[in-house]
This record gives C-alpha cells, structure tokens and sequence, in this order.
C-alpha cells in the first residue's frame, strides 16, 4: 500500500504541470482527505507537502500575474501577517536554528498550511471554478467513508497499521475506553472534522445547482456516519453550530433569523424530551462544557489545569513563549503521552494553549489578527452572495471553534481552500461593482 500511495503522490506532483488551476487545488484537496498517511521517503515529506511544492513550481511562469492580484486584494495584510508571525517564531525558537529544522518548519507552516489560502484565492475566481474540487471531494468522500466503515468493522484501522505499524500506540483504539474510528487519518478528530467541511461545502454545492441531489444525499450521508463514527463530543458540537451558523447566515430578514432559532430550540427541547437516545447524545455533548464532568476524555476542568501549567511554563517568556517545538520536544510530547514530562498538558487541547506556550503572547496576538481580518472581509460584503457569505462564514467558525476546542491538528489546510475560494469570489464581484460606479460617473 505505501509504494501505491507514494506512486499517487507522484502523479499529482506530475498533474500540477497538466491540468487547470482549478484541478490543481482539487488535487491538493483530494491529497488533504486521502493521503494524510503518506510520508514520503525523503526526510519525513509528506505527500501534502509534495504536492504543493509541486503547485509552487508550476505556478512560478505566472508569478507576476499572481502577485498583481495579491497586491490589490486582502491576500496582502494576510501574507504580512504570515510572513511577520513566521519570521518571529524562527527568530525566537532555538529549534529553529539550523538548516533541517527551519526547512521543514517551511514546509510544514507556510507552504501546505498557510499559503493555502493564498493558492485557493489565485485559482478559484469564478463561482464555478470550485466545481472540479466538488467532484474530486465527492469521489474522495466514498472512498474514506468505505475505509471508516471497515474500520469500524474490523476494530482496528487497517490504514493507520499499514503505514505506521507500531508507532502510533496513541491512536490504537482497540482496546481503548471510546473506541474512535480514524478512517484515513491517524487523529479521528481530523476525520471528524472533514466530514462537517465536506457536509457545509456540499450544502452550498447544491444550492447553488453544481451538484445534484442525489450526489448531495449521499455525500451528506456519508459526512454524517463520520460525524458520529469518529465519536467525538466537539465534532458533534460542531457539526450541529456550524450548520446552524449557515443556515441563519443565508437569511436577510432578522425576524426570519429568529423564527429558525426558535424553531431549532423547539425542535431540540422536543428530542430531548421524547427520545432517550437524542437526550443522552445532548447529555454527552453538553458535558464538554462541564467543569465537574466525570465523562473520559477533554473536559472545561482539564483545559483549565492545561492553560495553568501554560502560564507556569511561559513565566519570563511572555512575550515570545518557549519557542517551536518546545512542547514536543523538551516536554517530550513527541511520541505522545506516554513519555511526556508533564501530564497536567494532556496534549495541549487548543490552538491558544500551543500559541501562548511556544510563541507567547505575540503569536496569539498574531494567530488573531489573521482570524479577525478574515472575518471582518467574508462579514463585510456579505451583500455580494448569500450562499457564498454563508460557506465562508460558517468555515470559518468550524476552524475557529475546532482550533480553540481541540486543537489545530489537520483542520487549517483543508478549510484554507475553501475560504480562498469564498474571498477571491467575494474580492471579484467587489472589483466589479468598483468599475461599474467609475463607469456609470
């Protein structure tokens, strides 16, 4: 199996040179959902990273155009704040020092994390330009969902075994407390969380006539068995906010906002009245949010001894934190739980407690400014498309409310690809509506 993905990760590479823009971010997406195993043997590169590299380079006849487009756009205060949080946390981190460390931290933030936004804005600038990614996701959806219900099946994740054998103990829910289906990926949150991406981008897919109901079924269907399958509280918490989010999003009228939130409150307090099961899932998923909570797993009472040890361990290093890779290598969190020197962290459940330990203050402040500024523009013409205001809108809460509740772990990429795409979108028909003013004066 290792050789057949690696020789995938080959083709998509050669497919950047091939194929439109557009395919080539659906590739990159397709990589995102099916190879998130795949390392490369060439010091640690995964085939995410790959394939973006192979993005990069065939992009490069065409950078002049490209950065006439970033220039002009948000993209701009964006990469600034990128380029000024990156350049921070090398200058801070003395793990950072040296050539192989700095290169794949490169990799790793830049290149198949944050710059992904970058990517999806340049090349999906028309509504339908998303429809290769609809297509590729779709094919890509059936696939995980085949190898999450052998997963569950069989007990074990015949995936995760293959490609790392005995070395992520961590994530073997065999014999485990909750068992947890994992599907393609090593974290099942991760799963998890593609599954409510998925679930939001073929909502909008199909009110906006790209796919077909019968397509959109299935594809929601399948988003839904992950969603309980990977059997996490926050991804159900999630999954039920962020489609609430979309669906008030989409309305203009306010009393028509409050006629649907009232519905859903109506709704839920009749489950949770009249059918055990739904009142039990309630129950389990409310419980994230109660300190006294006694159910195995994250807990308000565990993140805050996790943000305690945080401030203990930043005491002096405000500013700047502990620098990269503290927590993993110095705390010994590399290899998970098992050899940690700390146990109050419990595996740093928030993207705010890894910001704080290892880039202080100023990397929070930072991580921030970039959340806000995205913000501020998706909300801000929120007039030039409903249904696009509400993708971008409710993306963006999932990343925010998943990064702060769990951690970032594999979620940046993925949603990267769809806010560019509902930026550059909203960036295109702003532009538009400029020159028809200048041309109407």
């Amino acid at each position: 199996m290792k050789v057949f993905a690696i020789a995938v990760t080959l083709i998509c590479m050669a497919l950047m040179f091939l194929v439109r823009r557009d395919y080539k971010i659906a590739i990159l997406f397709m990589s995102m959902i099916l190879l998130s195993l795949v390392i490369l043997p060439f010091k640690g590169i995964t085939a995410t990273m790959a394939i973006s590299l192979g993005f990069i380079i065939s992009e490069l006849p065409h950078f002049k155009m490209h950065w006439k487009r970033i220039r002009k756009s948000i993209m701009l205060p964006y990469l600034l704040l990128v380029i000024v949080s990156f350049a921070v946390a090398v200058i801070t981190s003395h793990h950072l020092h040296n050539l192989n460390d700095a290169g794949y931290f490169v990799l790793s933030e830049l290149i198949v994390k944050q710059f992904v936004l970058v990517y999806a804005f340049l090349c999906l600038r028309r509504k339908n330009s998303i429809q290769p990614l609809l297509f590729v996701s779709f094919v890509s959806l059936v696939l995980m969902t085949i190898v999450g219900y052998i997963n569950q099946v069989s007990g074990y994740s015949f995936m995760v075994d293959s490609f790392f054998e005995d070395t992520f103990k961590e994530y073997d829910f065999t014999t485990s407390y909750r068992f947890r289906v994992q599907a393609t990926f090593v974290n099942p949150f991760d799963y998890g969380y593609m599954c409510v991406l998925l679930a939001l981008l073929y909502l909008y897919g199909y009110q906006q006539k790209m796919v077909t109901l019968p397509i959109t079924i299935t594809a929601e269907l399948c988003c839904f068995y992950g969603v309980v399958a990977c059997n996490c509280r926050t991804i159900m918490f999630c999954y039920a906010f962020c489609a609430l989010v979309y669906f008030l999003a989409i309305q203009k009228e306010k009393k028509t906002k409050i006629g649907i939130l009232l519905g859903v409150l109506a709704v839920g307090l009749l489950l949770f009245t009249m059918v055990p099961s739904m009142r039990r899932v309630m129950l389990n998923v409310a419980s994230i949010f109660d300190p006294t909570s006694v159910t195995k797993g994250s807990s308000l009472a565990m993140r805050i001894i996790q943000l305690t040890s945080v401030i203990f361990y930043i005491q002096g290093h405000v500013l700047f934190g502990r620098g990269v890779h503290f927590f993993t290598r110095e705390l010994g969190w590399e290899n998970g739980s098992e050899l940690a020197a700390d146990s109050d962290l419990y595996g740093l459940e928030g993207i705010y407690l890894n910001l704080l330990l290892e880039r202080g203050v100023v990397g929070l402040v930072l991580f921030l400014a970039m959340m806000v500024l995205l913000i501020v523009f998706i909300c801000h013409y929120r007039k030039l498309g409903r249904r696009m205001y509400a993708l971008g809108l409710s993306v963006l809460m999932l990343y925010i409310l998943f990064s702060f509740m769990t951690g970032e772990l594999l979620s940046a990429a993925p949603s990267f690809c769809i806010l560019g795409y509902v930026i550059a979108n909203q960036h295109v028909r702003k532009r538009y509506l400029e020159w028809k003013k200048k041309c109407r004066v």
